[in-house]
């Protein structure tokens, strides 16, 4: 990148974080330390597909994220979901979060925290999920990050990642951190398309415009 300047940063997954009893100290436990570091271990992020469509004064986030329990246990997991929370990139005004059951999505709860939101999944032995997180954000700088580097608190690679960035054609000075696999044009959009395997990366995602 030769340009940026400044932007949104839009958050991604994920976090696990300890599901059960609560402590009186905010300083998690060795036990705790060790069920989370179990669990992760357990549970495996290993797919998304990831649409981020910039406006001149918001970012929408859209994206589908692949879970599965490669144990033969039952297991609780939570997740947190960060967002950037500054004097340029305010609290998401519109936040969904659902499942995939029975052939469609159902909204699931989550907990609103002061720059995230928090949701927890139990799956049987071997099970897989697939989540889809939809949020709005205003921002007040040409750019939008996806942060990808949270990848390695998974400890291990995501299988597949595929991301669109889908940037109006009316923006001008466009630049991309990233090489795109493909350039479309529909309409007065333009989708840079990117396809990662063994996705562990090093740098963040990053697009900025004039």
């Amino acid at each position: 990148m030769k340009r940026l300047a400044g932007g949104l940063i839009v958050a991604t997954l994920l976090l696990l974080f300890v599901c059960g009893c609560q402590h009186d100290s905010d300083t998690p436990s060795a036990e705790d330390s060790d069920l989370a570091a179990i669990r992760q271990n357990q549970v495996r992020f290993y797919r998304e597909y990831v649409t981020v469509e910039p406006s001149a004064t918001r970012t929408a986030v859209t994206a589908l994220y692949y879970f599965r329990n490669d144990s033969d246990e039952d297991t609780t997991v939570g997740i947190i979901y960060p967002f950037p929370v500054d004097r340029n990139h305010l609290y998401p005004f519109q936040t969904k979060v659902w499942e995939e059951k029975h052939g469609g999505f159902e909204p699931i709860g989550f907990v609103r925290g002061e720059a995230d939101v928090k949701w927890t999944m139990s799956f049987t032995p071997r099970e897989e999920k697939l989540i889809k997180v939809r949020y709005v954000q205003e921002i007040c700088k040409h750019r939008a990050i996806y942060i990808v580097t949270t990848t390695k608190l998974w400890k291990q690679p995501i299988e597949i990642a595929e991301f669109e960035f889908r940037i109006p054609v009316s923006f001008e000075g466009v630049e991309l951190s990233f090489t795109p696999d493909r350039t479309e044009s529909h309409g007065d959009t333009v989708v840079h398309y990117k396809r990662y395997t063994d996705f562990f990366p090093d740098e963040d995602l990053m697009v900025s415009w004039d």
